[in-house]
């Protein structure tokens, strides 16, 4: 039992310290091969949704790489013991599986945030994971999140999930103006044939 309640403890800890290795890393390999602006958010004005989204990310964050080292964290979030830590931990670990999985499907056409025109190495994927969702790395996020709210119940990781998901609403709406511009017919057939989320 005790060894459960380390794993339940750290392996939060795990899972977004690899989730941001490999973000850090896709980001790195990407911008070396000098096709990709994949951080092309950074040179426009973020929205009110992203700025929630970024907020959100970095509070819950906080608390999940916080909380083996300073156990209070649970009672000032008023986080309750969970029915099912393991399977919480399992849904965390899918849900960054399923998100590495999505951005290797995407290629070069990854992007964090949508960038102000089309770039060449930009193309409408719509295989792999794509096949059957037009968000995965949304619905990867969105997991991650339902997860954390299975091992860590309470007002911090339920809020997470319902203001994360209300506001990828406007960021997706955005995202798709961007793709029908730039994909016109091609993106519109796919956008009926494949739902936004699963």
């Amino acid at each position: 039992m005790p060894e459960i309640s380390r794993v339940v403890d750290y392996g939060p800890l795990v899972i977004i310290g690899t989730a941001l290795l490999w973000g850090l890393g896709r980001i790195l390999y990407l911008g070396y091969r000098k096709e990709v602006t994949v951080l092309s958010f950074l040179t426009r004005r973020k929205t009110a949704a992203e700025h929630g989204l970024a907020v959100i990310a970095l509070v819950l964050d906080g608390y999940l790489v916080l909380r083996p080292f300073v156990p209070a964290l649970d009672g000032w979030v008023y986080a309750q013991p969970s029915a099912f830590p393991v399977f919480g931990l399992i849904v965390m670990a899918l849900g960054i599986g399923l998100m590495v999985v999505s951005q290797i499907n995407m290629g070069k056409a990854w992007r964090i945030g949508v960038p102000s025109e089309l770039e060449d190495s930009q193309s409408l994927v719509t295989n792999g994971v794509y096949a059957f969702s037009r968000n995965p790395i949304y619905v990867a996020i969105l997991m991650f999140l339902i997860g954390a709210a299975i091992l860590h119940p309470g007002p911090l990781t339920v809020t997470a999930v319902l203001g994360t998901y209300m506001l990828l609403r406007p960021v997706i709406k955005n995202e798709e103006a961007f793709m029908e511009a730039a994909f016109s017919d091609k993106f519109r057939q796919y956008k009926s044939h494949v739902r936004r989320w699963i």
